[in-house]
């Protein structure tokens, strides 16, 4: 997946959960998911996703 459609995709996950479309973020997620299955060799996007949700280190 190139760069920049993955931060697309990582902008509009953080947009649904702002609006609290949680339906719109589950299908992110699950698109992610199925991203990750069919391209075992790219940097696993729900890595990314899951990140989101974790505290910066200091």
């Amino acid at each position: 997946m190139p760069e920049q459609t993955r931060v697309a995709v990582l902008a509009e996950y953080r947009d649904a959960r702002a609006k609290r479309d949680y339906q719109r973020a589950l299908d992110i997620v699950l698109g992610a998911i199925d991203h990750d299955d069919e391209h075992p060799d790219d940097p696993p996007l729900m890595d990314e996703i899951r990140g989101l949700h974790l505290p910066a280190a200091a």
